[in-house]
């Protein structure tokens, strides 16, 4: 399932996208992958004409002849490319129109639409794991706001991909490990704290004693803000006592997160997919460049 669906979308501006150049997602900083799709879009040469006479004095300003300025619009070409980002889903149409002008110059002028991110229940502890972790790919922000449950599902969820079998004790057991990951016949004992504030000493120290208690050998503690001072020397200490712990802040969880999240998209049937798309007019970025003389 997708937190961008293709038929929830809006103006690029409105969603936050001004640069058609942009080859990264505005959500998560991906890289696009784009490719060609047909144009099913008119373009309206009067709209451009308009918008293009906005900058005249830039010509003038810039010692442009004014022939080079002035477009023929009965010469132009067009280009259609889908953008999408294969971690989060964020997607987006560009359209570039390239108008001639009357000698020895091309204008670029884009048009497009953009997916609108989904609102989700955060607090629905039977949401989907898979939407979850994109949407705080696309929102992180939001991980203060997210069930404690949801956190350790995601957590668990995101070890999964790296190859361990996972199992969420439950958010009941908030005062021990929540996550338990096992991989050929190892096990790892995590402590998952969605907090605001830096974890404390003594928060470290609690897991070590779990570890204890449950026989688990290594532990990892993973947090949605980061630790305070003193940390790295504690989990030294549980080392030397025979305890690892590994310490994973709100950064370093983002970066796994997204190494281990994936949205795929069918490029063959991506016209049934902007059906709805291809109905509605695209909008222009209010973008235009000059390109090199002719």
């Amino acid at each position: 399932m997708s937190i961008f669906e293709y038929d929830h979308f809006d103006s690029p501006l409105k969603v936050g996208d001004d640069n058609p150049h942009m080859q990264e997602c505005i959500f998560c900083r991906n890289k696009l992958e784009v490719f060609s799709i047909d144009d099913y879009w008119d373009v309206d040469l009067k709209e451009i004409y308009n918008f293009h006479q906005l900058g005249k004095s830039w010509c003038y300003e810039e010692g442009m002849d004014e022939e080079m300025w002035e477009l023929d619009l009965s010469r132009y070409s067009c280009e259609v490319f889908f953008h999408h980002c294969n971690k989060c889903g964020w997607w987006r149409i560009i359209k570039d129109v390239t108008v001639s002008a009357k000698v020895s110059q091309l204008w670029q002028f884009f048009y497009g639409t953009a997916g609108l991110l989904k609102k989700l229940d955060l607090h629905n502890v039977d949401a989907p794991i898979n939407e979850i972790s994109k949407y705080l790919l696309a929102k992180y922000e939001a991980r203060f706001s997210l069930h404690p449950k949801l956190f350790e599902d995601v957590t668990g969820q995101v070890f999964k991909n790296l190859g361990y079998e996972t199992i969420v004790t439950g958010y009941s057991n908030d005062g021990g490990i929540d996550v338990i990951l096992e991989k050929e016949g190892k096990q790892i004992g995590v402590q998952v704290k969605r907090y605001k504030n830096k974890i404390k000493v003594d928060q470290i120290r609690e897991l070590t004693g779990a570890l204890f208690l449950s026989g688990i050998p290594k532990g990892i503690f993973i947090t949605t803000s980061d630790f305070q001072s003193g940390a790295n020397k504690t989990i030294k200490k549980s080392h030397d006592r025979g305890l690892p712990i590994e310490l994973i802040n709100s950064k370093r969880f983002y970066d796994i997160l997204k190494l281990t999240t994936e949205s795929k998209i069918d490029k063959e049937n991506i016209r049934n997919k902007l059906e709805s798309a291809l109905k509605n007019k695209l909008h222009s970025y209010n973008w235009e460049n000059p390109m090199n003389s002719l």
